[in-house]
């Protein structure tokens, strides 16, 4: 299951990497991996697991293109759930609508629940295949989403890859 929330980027802050990724939800408990060992097993947290296990330029480029390509989705489902939400006193932001944390849709009103349910649900399933289609398994992705906050140089390598890609895009040159 992809870790994502729905939440926009406001227009200014797309080209920032923090912006972009601030709409990503990471796994519970700081993300990480576990190996088998002779005694039991060793967890690394993310950040160690990226810096141990060095993300190939592949995946940052990959990792960059799903973060773009997420965007207009993301922002369509949140436009979708916040006119659903029109005219009644739930506040959207108060309202966990990542893809693993769908619980508390329960708070809001039974006409309500089902059709958030499924905006979420469609645009999870759209941003796992996002994320396929660049390459990465939604395992990998949410590690990285994990590891970026603790680990500059793979968040200036991700920063790179957006900003470079974005130019791509301005230019025609995909």
């Amino acid at each position: 299951m992809i870790h994502l929330l729905i939440h926009p980027l406001s227009a200014h802050r797309r080209t920032a990497l923090a912006a972009a990724i601030a709409s990503l939800t990471v796994l519970a408990g700081g993300a990480g991996i576990s190996f088998p060992t002779a005694t039991g097993s060793v967890t690394l947290g993310a950040a160690a697991w990226a810096q141990n296990t060095s993300v190939s330029p592949e995946d940052v480029t990959g990792y960059a293109a799903s973060v773009l390509e997420m965007d207009a989705p993301r922002n369509e489902a949140f436009s979708q759930i916040k006119t659903l939400l029109t005219g009644t006193s739930y506040d959207i932001s108060s309202i966990d609508m990542s893809c693993t944390g769908t619980a508390n849709l329960n708070q809001l009103p039974r006409s309500l629940r089902g059709d958030v349910r499924t905006i979420i649900v469609n645009y999870c399933n759209q941003a796992s295949t996002i994320v396929q289609s660049h390459g990465l398994t939604v395992r990998l992705f949410n590690l990285i989403t994990a590891a970026y906050p603790q680990d500059q140089a793979l968040a200036e390598q991700i920063r790179a890859a957006m900003i470079q890609l974005q130019q791509q895009s301005a230019n025609g040159t995909e």
